[in-house]
């Protein structure tokens, strides 16, 4: 059973894009709407919604205002909020405010160049902005504002505070920003200072270019990303330029697309034996035709050691194992299929497949009957305790609260044998998320079936197209497991390959394949460790097996 994290995480990702660069009055900027649209299409790529389906370019106050209100309205408990914007910006009595294209007012039939006193009427208050996205209560708010270009009021009001002699205080870039619970504000460059709008040969601003780089190539979290953009900002600018990051997140933030996530996970072809392969034997450093596999603490490795009636214990390095539970007949063990580590109470649970039955073992001379009279053929425990078992015999798979006498609930299959969407055809192993949907390897149907709680049949999500070795077939599957992503693990027993199924995929991609030496044989069971090495029970050729994670 893998050791990973298998979260289904459901949150939504909303995004507000905004490049302004068609300036009525002052400077125009050339590269901040190319800005806004390539962040548009990184974030898109990332699983984010964009506010409005495309960046907001060029816009007027009204246009800004109307924008922000609709993208507020938008907002839900849990979300996580990003705010990008490009274009000018500046700081005024304590504040920082976002320019709108239409930065002029109307004075005796003429436009003029807003002053100090006129950004509360004609410009975006960036604070308030931030404090209205906070009192929707999301789950984090991402700021980023590469608007510190170079500024100007009109000259009347710069004149008034030269006298106050606080002019670079007042017009220089943008003031510190005070921070929410749970924000993150990063500005292209420190405070009172301005940044890079690139040249007419650049196509993006000095900061969002880094920032686009690492965004679309970085499976980092947020801080791991803007420490490699302000690196590469500082560096490129000759120190000229550090943007500067404040924050308060309670916990890490990943941009990544969830799938794109698990699908940049590859692995070494050339495995490393980690248990057996020295043939099939009896000896503490052989096994034969071992099924389940349980990743303990420490990397120890607990094997059901099928045909020698055991329980193995594996350390890591170590040249035989030691065994922790077994001998043939009744009040020992029969074939033995699964094991699992029960930490909490100090035990194993074991499915005594030749005897029938479930079984806790807390010592050799102590055994607990848990669930008799049962074809058990592989197990599983949820968060909270339960117990899944599948039936081969019935076809089935139930689930029981230990301690509770009685026939436990069926929770996939219990129709019968059969290859409807409400059937099974010899279940082999299970795997249970934390929202208590029931992964099942379809054994005979060739297939990965998926049942919710409370779902009265299953959808295939691998395979189902009949026994073959194309890549949207399986072959016996067998070990299965379900990353926090939403994909799907599966041992490809006929085939000699683990496959991997990202949600929505139609077909699967081999991740480890073939049947040399230091590969696979009749794959049984497969589990990942806190590292995400993949361990690979090897039926066949009676070994287990490392695949260990490109780093």
């Amino acid at each position: 059973m893998a050791r990973a994290e298998y979260r289904n995480d459901s949150r939504r990702k909303l995004a507000l894009i905004i490049g302004n660069g068609d300036y009525v009055m002052g400077r125009s900027l050339f590269n901040t709407t190319n800005d806004a649209k390539r962040m548009t299409n990184v974030l898109k790529h990332l699983g984010f919604v964009i506010h409005g389906g495309e960046p907001k370019l060029n816009v007027t106050f009204d246009e800004f205002a109307v924008t922000l209100t609709s993208f507020i309205c938008s907002i839900g408990p849990n979300d996580l909020v990003l705010f990008y914007y490009s274009g000018h910006g500046i700081q005024w009595e304590d504040q920082n405010y976002l320019i709108p294209v239409d930065n002029f007012k109307e004075e005796n039939n003429r436009r003029v160049e807003l002053s100090g006193i006129d950004l509360k009427r004609h410009a975006i208050n960036a604070q308030t902005f931030l404090n209205t996205l906070d009192d929707r209560d999301p789950f984090a708010i991402l700021f980023f504002l590469d608007c510190c270009r170079t500024y100007h009021l009109r000259h009347e009001e710069l004149r008034k505070n030269r006298s106050k002699g606080d002019l670079s205080t007042h017009f220089q870039g943008l003031r510190l920003m005070p921070l929410k619970i749970g924000s993150l504000i990063a500005f292209a460059c420190a405070p009172g200072t301005t940044a890079d709008d690139g040249n007419s040969e650049e196509k993006n601003g000095l900061f969002t270019k880094h920032l686009l780089r690492h965004l679309s190539t970085s499976e980092e979290d947020i801080f791991g990303i803007l420490t490699n953009v302000t690196k590469g900002v500082v560096e490129e600018s000759n120190k000229h330029q550090i943007p500067h990051v404040t924050f308060s997140l309670t916990e890490k933030i990943f941009l990544f697309n969830e799938k794109q996530k698990s699908k940049f996970n590859k692995w070494k072809q050339k495995g490393t034996t980690v248990a057996g392969g020295y043939g099939k034997g009896h000896e503490l450093n052989q096994l034969w035709h071992p099924i389940g596999i349980f990743i303990g603490k420490r990397l120890n490795l607990f094997i059901a050691d099928y045909h020698n009636h055991r329980i193995i214990r594996w350390k890591p390095n170590e040249s035989q194992g030691t065994i922790v539970a077994g001998g043939k007949g009744m009040n020992q063990l029969n074939c033995p299929t699964y094991v699992i580590v029960d930490e909490e109470n100090d035990s194993l649970i074991i499915a005594d497949n030749g005897n029938k039955r479930v079984v806790r073992w807390w010592n050799e001379n102590e055994q607990e009957v848990l669930i008799d009279n049962i074809q058990c053929c592989r197990l599983t425990m949820d968060r909270d305790g339960l117990l899944y078992v599948s039936d081969w015999n019935k076809h089935e798979v139930r689930r029981w609260k230990i301690g509770e006498k009685g026939r436990g609930k069926v929770v996939a299959g219990g129709n019968g044998e059969g290859d409807q969407l409400n059937q099974l055809n010899s279940p082999g192993f299970i795997f249970v998320d934390d929202e208590e949907s029931v992964y099942v390897s379809d054994y005979e149907n060739h297939r990965v079936m998926k049942w919710r709680k409370g779902a009265k049949e299953g959808i295939v999500v691998a395979g189902g197209n009949g026994c073959g070795n194309h890549p949207n077939q399986l072959n016996g599957p067998q070990g299965i497991c379900v990353d926090k992503f939403g994909c799907i693990y599966v041992a490809d027993w006929g085939n000699d390959r683990i496959m991997r199924w990202c949600k929505g995929d139609r077909e699967g991609e081999i991740i480890v394949g073939g049947n040399e030496s230091n590969q696979l044989c009749f794959p049984m069971d497969i589990s990942f460790d806190v590292k995400g090495n993949l361990y690979v029970t090897n039926y066949g050729d009676h070994r287990i097996t490392r695949f260990d994670l490109y780093s």
